[in-house]
């Protein structure tokens, strides 16, 4: 890369750069090298570009098709999971929309939030959009054809929406800023885009995220939107763990000053822990590896022969495998020397507990940070 992809300031050296394979959000691999640069300008986080980027969203990012009911486990609340949807639909149905408002789901996938949304609040009109003809056959049962476009917004869709929302969406295109001024075409007077990407500093996974090619920080976000004609109105990382939920309006908006420091020492610390887990093989343990998501992807191939099994509490996911070793609730786990916690290094023990009551006999558990 040699500039940003939100202010355009020229970029030097990567900040971070591996090897392939690089792991996406999807938990696949791919064969390019990871690479993050860090821009000093604005502070946007961002990696290069996919090899065949349309290719790969038309016909290889297929979220959430592996069966109709198939979610993301967002926490264990008191009354059991709560799935990622549900909980974004929750965040919607805050905004107080008036009556009959009319609202696009850009990125939609199968649109589950949004089918979610109506549930709540059936007097809105839905509109979904993507970049794949993957999901017609999902938006056909519920969606009239008027109300559905792939690969580009239509020009009879500026300033017909009230609310447009980008679900995790803009960390993946190559050029944000004129997406969001797209995006700001499309609303009518009054309207607001809502929209998450996730935090590389709550959830530092992100930086490593070869699909993601963008990482926000507050600085950047603030940057594409004045960019693009927009300014944020809210802008929280209390509302979505591990992600920044933001709500934009067009009209004038200023950037702050860009604080690089944090993805620097994130991007350092990665390092580290690979060198940690690479070592482990020689000391021929038996592991388990807590997390079967992007992290226990992340961290597998690092594992060697000594990786027994995945554990997961998203029913979703279990009974299934990754990388050849089976998807287990944690009270199945088997005899194991150590559990890898491959989970966001900020949440690690509160999510598993090192006293975690299935925890096998002799076993320890491993979090991002320790020593090996």
């Amino acid at each position: 890369m040699t500039g940003c992809r939100v202010c355009g300031a020229a970029l030097g050296a990567p900040d971070h750069a591996a090897p392939p394979p690089a792991m996406t959000s999807l938990s696949t691999w791919l064969e390019v090298p990871t690479k993050v640069w860090v821009c000093r300008a604005c502070g946007h986080v961002q990696s290069p570009d996919l090899p065949d980027v349309q290719a790969f969203y038309d016909h290889d990012y297929r979220i959430s098709l592996q069966s109709d009911d198939h979610d993301q486990l967002y926490e264990m609340g008191a009354d059991g999971p709560v799935f990622r949807t549900a909980h974004q639909a929750a965040l919607l149905a805050a905004l107080d929309l008036a009556p009959g408002a009319r609202l696009l789901d850009f990125g939609a996938a199968k649109a589950t939030t949004t089918r979610r949304l109506l549930t709540l609040r059936p007097d809105l009109v839905p509109h979904v959009f993507d970049v794949s003809e993957d999901y017609r056959p999902h938006w056909a049962q519920w969606v009239p054809a008027a109300q559905q476009a792939t690969y580009a917004l239509p020009a009879d869709w500026s300033g017909r929406f009230d609310l447009i929302t980008a679900h995790f969406v803009l960390e993946h295109v190559a050029a944000p800023v004129p997406v969001l001024a797209d995006l700001a075409r499309c609303l009518a007077p009054g309207g607001r885009l809502f929209f998450t990407v996730p935090d590389p500093i709550g959830n530092p996974g992100d930086l490593l995220v070869a699909d993601h090619l963008n990482h926000f920080v507050p600085a950047s976000i603030h940057a594409a939107l004045a960019a693009a004609g927009l300014h944020a109105t809210s802008l929280r990382q209390d509302l979505f763990r591990g992600a920044h939920v933001v709500v934009a309006e067009p009209g004038p908006g200023a950037a702050p000053a860009p604080d690089t420091a944090p993805a620097l020492a994130l991007l350092a610390e990665w390092q580290r822990l690979f060198a940690a887990l690479a070592a482990l093989p020689a000391q021929g343990a038996r592991i388990a590896v807590y997390g079967a998501g992007f992290y226990g992807a992340l961290f597998a191939p690092r594992l060697g022969q000594g990786l027994v099994a995945f554990l997961d509490r998203n029913p979703h996911l279990q009974g299934g495998t990754l990388h050849g070793r089976p998807i287990l609730p944690p009270e199945s786990c088997p005899p194991v020397d150590l559990v890898v916690a491959a989970l966001n290094p900020a949440r690690a023990r509160a999510i598993l507990p090192p006293d975690a009551p299935w925890l096998p006999q002799g076993a320890r558990i491993l979090y991002p940070g320790d020593p090996a």
